[in-house]
């Protein structure tokens, strides 16, 4: 039995545009299958394409579907480089950078969330790929949380590019807020502490399943074996003897009550493997994962918690962004399943009105170190280092020029020609 999807006015206006030539910027909410374009070209593709992803999970992810359908499919992540002459190459935009500081690029460069062109860690990089990317390299950029994708198309306009932006506006599940404190039913007398009693409310009152976002993987784990020990008894999940022994204990344990945790210290075989198609089954009740992975999150729920204002990244503690508010939020409601997708809330945690699109602007004045890089390649090509490097600065997703340093001396060198000619 084949699933036939038929693609919606804005999937098949940005097809139309990609076949035609164009470079494409697309704005759409998440889950309303932004990544399905790029599936619909993948028999037309008349080179090599890159698709790139924000985490070497989603990666992961991406390389294993793909390959199912029988494509033909390689990964690049910096720690895992695999099939790279294959006909999509699935990559973190990063091991990607030398390719374009040397003028070379594929036939096709996708970009997932390109809202990390704002990113202060990684914005450089993804403004500078962006920036050198050849003519003859075509650039699908995807995201559901940019305020300002006009913009992004003015910019690359501005570097000589043909581009076309395809807005979509509409979820595809609607999504309504439910304050947990005021649902009738009551939670069960082993419930114990906060949250495992309001999500067990919840469950009652017939909200999940949920997917519940919380700021540390320790966390994450405690609150699923809170749970698992709080809901009511239901039919036990039969896991087989594979995914028992890949699980382990105690998330074994937690899938059987059918509750999981789902964060970066779990390997990609269990998230992928067990966990992510359990949960896209609508096996599990509650998935607790951690705001740090929500962009690498590749399923829906009915209902999403999100359960602190701050999440842990890496050593540092981040303030949840609107736009990732949005990206967690955007998660609730699935497709062809529920009608509608509710944001769980209470007043001391993120509302439904504080995730919204951000606007992008530059991550940092000037990355040195990727200049220096841009002048060590035109001088291995025997160019003028100097000269290089002031291009690209004007290439920049910026309004006004940004001053690299050399540009007088370049001013007195090009007079001092002109004089010498002219006597």
């Amino acid at each position: 039995m084949v699933n036939l999807i038929i693609p919606d006015k804005w999937q098949q206006d940005a097809v139309k545009f990609l076949r035609e030539g164009f470079d494409v910027v697309v704005q759409a909410p998440t889950g309303s299958g932004k990544t399905y374009i790029f599936e619909l070209i993948y028999d037309a593709l008349k080179g090599q394409a890159i698709y790139t992803v924000p985490t070497r999970a989603l990666a992961n992810d991406k390389l294993a579907e793909w390959r199912q359908r029988g494509w033909d499919v390689g990964i690049a992540t910096g720690d895992l480089a695999e099939n790279l002459d294959a006909k999509v190459v699935v990559a973190t935009l990063e091991t990607q950078k030398a390719r374009f500081l040397r003028g070379e690029g594929p036939r096709l460069l996708v970009i997932d969330e390109y809202q990390l062109l704002a990113d202060p860690v990684r914005g450089t990089n993804y403004e500078l790929i962006l920036s050198l990317a050849p003519p003859e390299t075509q650039l699908l950029l995807l995201s559901g949380s940019v305020a300002n994708p006009h913009e992004i198309v003015d910019w690359l306009r501005r570097n000589g590019r043909r581009v076309e932006l395809v807005e979509h506006r509409q979820r595809p599940v609607p999504l309504e807020e439910v304050m947990l404190s005021e649902l009738p039913a009551r939670a069960p007398a082993n419930a114990r502490g906060y949250w495992p009693k309001l999500i067990t409310r919840a469950l009652i009152a017939d909200l999940g399943p949920i997917l519940v976002f919380a700021p540390r993987r320790l966390g994450a784990e405690d609150l699923a074996i809170s749970l698992a020990s709080a809901l009511p008894a239901e039919e036990p999940l039969v896991l087989t003897q594979e995914q028992s022994v890949l699980a382990g204990e105690p998330l074994g344990r937690l899938l059987r009550s059918r509750v999981a945790f789902h964060h970066s210290g779990l390997s990609y075989a269990v998230r992928a493997g067990i966990i992510e198609p359990l949960a896209k089954k609508g096996q599990l009740r509650v998935v607790v994962a951690t705001m740090g992975l929500a962009a690498g999150i590749n399923f829906s729920m009915r209902s999403v918690l999100v359960t602190g204002t701050h999440y842990q990244a890496g050593n540092f503690q981040r303030q949840v962004r609107a736009d990732e508010l949005l990206q967690m939020f955007g998660r609730a409601g699935r497709r062809g399943l529920d009608e509608i997708g509710y944001a769980l809330v209470t007043p001391e945690i993120p509302r439904l009105h504080e995730a919204f699109p951000s606007k992008l602007r530059r991550a940092d004045p000037v990355d040195w170190p990727s200049m220096i890089a841009v002048m060590g390649e035109a001088t291995g090509r025997g160019e003028d280092p100097f000269r290089a490097v002031t291009k690209v600065a004007t290439h920049l997703f910026s309004t006004r020029p940004l001053l690299i340093g050399v540009e007088k001396f370049h001013e007195r060198i090009e007079q001092s020609a002109a004089g010498a000619v002219a006597e």
